[in-house]
């Protein structure tokens, strides 16, 4: 057994549904990226044990570490919040560009926003589904529900997301 050549294959066969369901979990693309990082640490650390379960079971156990640290990083990242939003409320200071650019920037912080209210189990799939790539059954498999309710989920996200931006791209006349 080549340790090396089977961290791989877990790496290739995982890393893109592992880095979708923290995207998803987080909304936070670089947060995801480092808790992809630690799962992997994980594996790498538990080889010899992880290579002695089945192909389902290494895919199982990656994802219940990744649920586990998803749930740690909440936890953490509960103690920054005051912080995020001190920063939050600093003016944003507009860069003198063309007004296209300003208005692809201002739909991009709109559908930001709504995927940040969207529910948990809604981002989830959303993430993995959007940035992973995946499947509605391949999705359906990392997070052990149908492919159906994944569909639903991704269906009542992206209409949350298409209202959001109609009530942008088509504000409401103002009584006057």
């Amino acid at each position: 057994m080549d340790p090396e050549a089977e961290f791989g294959r877990l790496y290739e066969a995982n890393r893109t549904a592992v880095h979708a369901y923290f995207v998803g979990r987080t909304a936070d693309k670089w947060l995801a990226a480092d808790l992809m990082q630690e799962v992997f640490m994980r594996v790498w650390q538990r080889l010899p044990e992880l290579l002695d379960r089945s192909l389902d079971g290494q895919r199982a156990w990656i994802f219940t570490v990744a649920r586990n640290l998803s749930v740690d990083s909440f936890r953490s990242e509960r103690s920054r919040a005051d912080t995020a939003a001190a920063v939050d409320d600093e003016p944003a200071r507009p860069s003198p560009s063309a007004a296209t650019a300003v208005v692809a920037a201002e739909r991009l912080a709109i559908v930001s926003e709504a995927i940040g209210r969207l529910p948990e189990r809604q981002r989830t799939v959303l993430a993995m589904a959007a940035a992973g790539g995946l499947t509605s059954a391949e999705i359906g498999s990392a997070l052990g529900i149908p492919a159906g309710t994944v569909r639903y989920r991704l269906s009542e996200a992206r209409r949350t997301l298409a209202a959001a931006l109609a009530g942008y791209d088509q504000p409401e006349p103002s009584e006057t």
